[in-house]
């Protein structure tokens, strides 16, 4: 905890992390105390699909101001998820924005099938009184050009749904739409503000590195990415971190390219973020993005600089 800043930041994912839920209160009990040792405060967060949610949850959330990303995906969420699930999920949403103390973000991930769901499932979110709609897009299969064409009149009519909501309310629930507030290209955060560690004790600078590199023990990158065991790492962290964080640094929009030609000389850079991780758990080497994934992203640039204009 010396080496941490203040505030820190614990979030809590997996898999469903609630599965563990007494292993959550145990470390958040040893953290507060350490937070009196230290005089520093934690922040924690919490990404969970719900389905373990009860009303004894939420209130201990409440009480220690988690942020949770909720995993729903609108209309969509009988179709990806549990058949059944969707009105049982939307209840748990409601009562946990009936408590101030949780910040609460939806994020719903769409697919080349359930793509048409996409403006409508927004909308419903938004009528439902939730403030910040994260929307992601599977992208471990191909997009085809039919696929491509609906994801475009899915965003064209999203457009249109978030001008008339800020017209209203001077509010941008999806976040997706903000304004970026940082400057320059997009590059991987791994080992830069942040670490994970498995439940194998593996320390990685990114909780998705351990998942394309699982099974991958032999590959030529793995050692680039890999920081050790957790207590190895403990033990030599500074040595071992300079080593291996600049293999992260490297992944960067400016050093990505599509089979087309280098991100570099995009006109899109500065404004286009994919995950390498992401892109290459598709199929592709880390830092190369496919073809379909540059149309996706072209898409959601587009949208987004079009309702940025609609709303000055």
């Amino acid at each position: 905890m010396p080496f941490l800043s203040d505030p820190f930041y614990v979030n809590f994912y997996g898999g469903e992390p609630l599965l563990c839920f007494d292993l959550i209160r145990q470390t958040i009990s040893f953290l507060n105390g350490k937070q009196r040792d230290f005089k520093k405060t934690a922040q924690y967060s919490l990404t969970t699909n719900g389905s373990l949610i009860t009303d004894d949850i939420i209130r201990f959330l409440a009480k220690h101001r988690f942020s949770v990303v909720f995993s729903f995906d609108g209309f969509a969420q009988d179709i990806q998820r549990k058949k059944g699930n969707f009105n049982d999920t939307v209840s748990k949403i409601g009562k946990i924005l009936g408590y101030r103390e949780i910040r609460l973000e939806i994020n719903s991930v769409f697919t080349p099938e359930t793509v048409d769901y996409l403006s409508d499932s927004v909308a419903f979110l938004i009528d439902l009184g939730v403030k910040d709609i994260t929307l992601s897009l599977s992208l471990l299969r191909p997009w085809n050009q039919r696929a491509l064409d609906r994801l475009q009149n899915e965003y064209a009519r999203l457009r249109k749904i978030c001008s008339s909501h800020y017209r209203k309310s001077r509010e941008i629930p999806v976040k997706n739409f903000r304004q970026d507030k940082t400057e320059g290209y997009f590059y991987c955060a791994g080992a830069q503000d942040r670490m994970a560690v498995t439940s194998e004790e593996h320390v990685w600078g990114c909780d998705l590195f351990a998942d394309y590199f699982r099974g991958r023990e032999k590959s030529p990158g793995y050692n680039d990415f890999f920081f050790g065991d957790l207590d190895t790492f403990a033990q030599n962290h500074k040595k071992i971190y300079p080593k291996i964080s600049p293999h992260y640094a490297d992944l960067a929009m400016d050093n990505f390219a599509t089979p087309h030609r280098e991100c570099l000389f995009c006109s899109n850079l500065e404004e286009c973020s994919v995950c390498p991780v992401v892109a290459a758990l598709s199929g592709a080497a880390l830092g190369r993005i496919p073809a379909y994934i540059c149309a996706v992203q072209k898409i959601k640039i587009g949208a987004r600089q079009k309702f940025r204009k609609e709303i000055r």
